[in-house]
């Protein structure tokens, strides 16, 4: 028989923590970069996986207060440019053709939540642009298309409750 569901569900929250965590590596660089930047040193800064949980988090540490003063005032200059930005910006969602959206993009097989359907999927590439996502549960149904911006990382919670309303529904054609 397969493995248990306590496995694959380990087994999932680890492949989740690892690639929040190469998120979480990747944020503490570019937040590193920009207190520097702004000549700011935060030498506590870290990336702590919760073992137990499998979440990451960027751990912004300890700093003097001179230096927590010197980067209050850049992200308040840096909160007020946004705005005056947004104020001046077209009302028109659609970006300007041939810009660049940075947007997160999960690798194939990952586990994500179509929530526009709420139902929890396996990335399997984009189609378009739309993203095409399988069951979680093999050949418990057919592939569809969702919209990317209402796809989210899914977490090993998400598995147990795809896996528990096919087992619930196996149940049923059983005793009907």
């Amino acid at each position: 028989m397969g493995d248990s569901l306590l496995s694959l569900l380990t087994e999932e929250q680890g492949r989740w923590a690892e690639a929040n965590g190469r998120e979480a590596r990747k944020a503490l660089a570019e937040f590193r970069v920009a207190t520097e930047a702004a000549g700011c040193r935060l030498p506590s800064l870290g990336v702590d996986t919760q073992t137990v949980t499998g979440s990451v988090v960027v751990m912004l540490g300890g700093a003097p207060p001179d230096e927590v003063r010197r980067l209050t005032r850049y992200v308040l200059a840096g909160v007020a440019a946004l705005a005056a930005e947004e104020e001046t910006a077209p009302a028109d969602d659609d970006p300007a053709p041939g810009s660049v959206s940075l947007m997160w993009t999960p690798y194939d097989g990952q586990l994500v939540v179509d929530c526009g359907t709420d139902r929890p999927g396996l990335f399997r590439g984009a189609d378009s642009d739309r993203w095409r996502l399988a069951p979680v549960v093999h050949d418990s149904g057919p592939d569809w298309l969702a919209d990317p911006f209402k796809v989210r990382p899914g977490e090993p919670k998400d598995r147990a409750r795809a896996e528990t309303a096919l087992i619930n529904a196996n149940r049923k054609r059983w005793v009907s």
